[in-house]
């Protein structure tokens, strides 16, 4: 029998500039096809171009989960969206997309609120995930 348990769960919330999903539990090999299924699901009813993906409540992430989080951003990129990471006081998880270098492809925040402070003048000018990482980029090095 086996004894592991795996569990995810996605929560979406749309807020006036910008679409939130909540990532909860684990991303991993077990639980990777109904995490994609949600994800897809979830994305394919976002109305927002931006999706900042709330990942502090991961209690852990494998390579498969990483790896699943890049899909996201694939088929994120190809409607036209843009993806940004909330890591919040997870420290661990923090480090994990450090060492795999996914600041190069997502803002990595620590809170919703310092990106959603920036995004509320700037949403229109954001036309491409490059623009929204540079755009973050700048705001850090400025602050």
């Amino acid at each position: 029998m086996d004894r592991r348990i795996s569990t995810f769960e996605l929560v979406t919330v749309s807020a006036e500039t910008y679409a939130k999903m909540w990532l909860k539990g684990k991303l991993v090999y077990h639980t990777q096809q109904i995490a994609k299924q949600k994800m897809e699901m979830a994305l394919a009813e976002i109305d927002k171009n931006i999706v900042i993906m709330d990942v502090s409540q991961l209690l852990f992430i494998d390579s498969t989960g990483l790896a699943l989080l890049i899909h996201f951003l694939k088929k994120a990129v190809c409607q036209d969206k843009q993806v940004a990471l909330v890591v919040s006081t997870n420290k661990t998880l923090e480090k994990i997309l450090a060492i795999a270098k996914f600041d190069k492809l997502f803002p990595i925040v620590k809170r919703e609120e310092d990106l959603a402070r920036l995004l509320a003048s700037r949403t229109k000018e954001i036309a491409s995930q490059k623009m929204l990482l540079e755009m973050w980029r700048n705001h850090c090095i400025q602050n």
